[in-house]
């Protein structure tokens, strides 16, 4: 006896398995972020406060697969999340860059100011493939006083074709800028 599922439904079931692993993966990688965040905080300094930081944050338009044959686009969204309870920062710069290094888009216009516990995104869309798979973003942001350094980080998506795939990637610290 054979089951018309099974015969025709195979990449199907197999796609769907792949997903379920998939977010199941991803899920873990998120709750060992969240947990290296609160551990290893974004700032140099030990209490984590500063008046200002320039942080770098890797993006991927697209990662390479079958033996970097070929690659798959993906969505990205930059997350920069203001993490002090009490405290407004103002991001002053969000600077789109390629794999080569070369500015693709300015995305602020104007600086924005995050209150507390806010957070603001930039999504790069799926089909739009300047980046490359080096890309990255350069965050300026600072303070009036001393507050917590933002958490700022991007998600990479794609959910095709009966496949999904989706991780994280955090901003590193470049310099700290301190105002008097």
């Amino acid at each position: 006896m054979t089951y018309p599922i099974l015969s025709h439904g195979k990449g199907l079931i197999l796609g769907a398995i792949f997903l379920v692993l998939t977010l199941a993966l991803y899920a873990g990688l998120q709750v060992q972020a969240d947990q290296s965040a609160t551990a290893h905080p974004t700032s140099s300094k030990e209490n984590d406060e500063a008046h200002g930081e320039l942080i770098y944050v890797p993006i991927y338009s697209s990662i390479y697969y079958e033996n970097g044959k070929r690659t798959l686009e993906l969505a990205a969204t930059l997350a920069i999340h203001n993490i002090d309870p009490d405290h407004s920062i103002t991001v002053t710069r969000a600077d789109y860059f390629n794999s080569e290094g070369k500015l693709i888009k300015k995305y602020l216009e104007k600086p924005i100011i995050l209150g507390p516990l806010q957070t603001t995104n930039i999504i790069i869309n799926r089909t739009d493939t300047t980046g490359g798979t080096g890309a990255n973003f350069l965050v300026d942001w600072n303070s009036k006083g001393l507050v917590a350094s933002p958490l700022i980080e991007a998600v990479m998506a794609n959910a095709s074709s009966n496949l999904g795939i989706a991780f994280t990637s955090t901003g590193k610290v470049v310099r700290s800028i301190k105002t008097n």
